[in-house]
């Protein structure tokens, strides 16, 4: 005679009974939070992929907020940059305009002025820090701070410009992504120093302090001597040299910042593609979810049904 017995069965729909109610609270849980598991034992395969995803995402985002500094001083740079330009280029068309007119009168208070604006431009400060002064951001690039002052030295500016320039001689530079170290900081002797070079010839000549190879110096008059005018007409090159050099300075960090421009655009599209590759990998996608959560749940009231049938049989079901 075969023994009927249940309760074999019985412990089978049991432990079935608390895998579903297990996979239920999993999708429950899922639905409730977005995420496909709280701890990472539930992506255990994954979890290399998405620490080295992570890595590149933050990485990715460090440079994008480091470069946006570098992003903004470029453009600091570039109005500075033009406006230097622009003080060239009057001081060398009140020049030329001296030497058609025959009249240099104007040309010291013209000269003055330009001097203070130029000095302005080079002592430029980006958040208290001094952007032409190398890595001495403290200190003020452009120490000869008077007309005065310039007009006393008797070095060549362009070949000894530690007598006007405070600056050192490192510029600024960042890593702005992980092959690219980029150089960006202008220094102030180098874009400043041939212009404070015309400017200090031409206020020592209207002093008379210095004649530079001409018979008679002197202020500048109406109308203009030989000598003041032959000396005017030789500072034209100087300038057109100083508006060369700007230009030179004012091109490279126009290539800077299409440079980073490019970069931020690569950067961008890094995050953006990793933030969706994490998300495929740590969240649920929510409406398929939902569905087995809704199949646990039929699973699971079948599954006491079934129980219940089960722990109520007993052997006279079967005599």
């Amino acid at each position: 005679m075969t023994r009927v017995s249940s309760l074999g069965q019985t412990n089978f729909l049991l432990q079935d009974v608390l895998r579903v109610q297990k996979d239920l609270f999993n999708h429950q849980k899922q639905t409730t939070t977005g995420m496909k598991s709280d701890t990472y034992t539930g992506i255990a395969r994954d979890v290399g992929t998405l620490s080295g995803a992570k890595a590149i995402l933050s990485r990715s985002e460090q440079f994008m907020s480091s470069n946006i500094e570098v992003e903004r001083r470029l453009t600091i740079y570039d109005a500075t940059m033009e406006s230097l330009r622009d003080v060239a280029q009057e001081m060398r068309d009140n020049v030329l305009a001296a030497v058609n007119t025959d009249s240099g009168i104007a040309i010291r208070s013209q000269l003055d002025n330009l001097f203070d604006t130029s000095v302005n431009l080079l002592n430029t400060r980006d958040n208290g820090r001094y952007i032409y002064s190398g890595t001495r951001t403290d200190t003020p690039p452009v120490k000869t701070s008077t007309s005065t002052a310039l007009s006393a030295i008797t070095a060549d500016v362009s070949t000894t410009p530690a007598n006007v320039f405070a600056n050192n001689s490192l510029k600024q530079q960042t890593q702005v992504d992980d092959n690219l170290n980029m150089t960006y900081g202008t220094l102030g002797e180098d874009i400043g120093k041939d212009m404070m070079e015309s400017m200090r010839r031409m206020f020592r000549f209207d002093n008379g302090t210095e004649n530079f190879g001409f018979g008679t110096g002197g202020p500048f008059s109406n109308p203009l001597t030989t000598d003041q005018a032959n000396f005017l007409k030789g500072e034209l090159q100087r300038l057109n040299n100083t508006i060369d050099t700007i230009d030179k300075f004012h091109a490279k960090n126009g290539v800077n910042q299409m440079a980073i421009e490019d970069i931020q655009e690569r950067h961008q599209q890094d995050i953006g593609f990793m933030k969706v590759f994490i998300s495929d990998i740590e969240e649920v996608d929510i409406g398929e979810a939902i569905t087995k959560m809704q199949q646990d749940q039929v699973a699971l009231e079948a599954s006491y049904r079934v129980l219940s049938q089960v722990s109520k049989a007993t052997l006279l079901d079967f005599i």
